[in-house]
């Protein structure tokens, strides 16, 4: 029976009327380099004896190249723009922090509930269906 192009395959990927026989790249194997280990019979994989986390917090990341650049030649000298940036950053942190304070969450949700109460019945949800 003579293969047509509205035969039904037999499975695998679709074959599209028209469409060329489009080549997917191969990608290139990339050379292992050459150690003292892997020229013997057992090769061991050398790993990094302090492999970085990647989900640190932000605190943590920020403590840890402060640290970094304080130890003797190490870390990159921030440039007098930065250190002015994160002087006003620290400065306006501080001042809203005096001008709020320190609220706990059921101080907050009090002052929220004051603040709703007081407006006017306009912004207040419509009522939708029945009831």
């Amino acid at each position: 029976m003579p293969s047509s192009d509205y035969t039904t395959g037999g499975g695998g990927a679709l074959k599209l009327k028209g469409a060329g026989g489009i080549d997917k790249k191969k990608k290139k194997k990339r050379p292992k380099p050459t150690t003292e280990a892997s020229t013997s019979t057992s090769v061991t994989t050398a790993e990094p004896s302090h492999t970085p986390r990647r989900s640190i917090s932000p605190d943590t990341a920020e403590k840890e190249i402060r640290e970094a650049s304080d130890a003797p030649g190490g870390g990159r000298q921030k440039t007098e723009a930065e250190k002015r940036h994160d002087e006003q950053r620290r400065k306006r942190l501080e001042d809203r922090l005096k001008k709020e304070g320190i609220k706990t969450h059921k101080e907050k949700v009090e002052e929220l509930n004051k603040y709703l109460s007081g407006l006017s019945e306009h912004h207040d949800m419509p009522k939708i269906g029945p009831g």
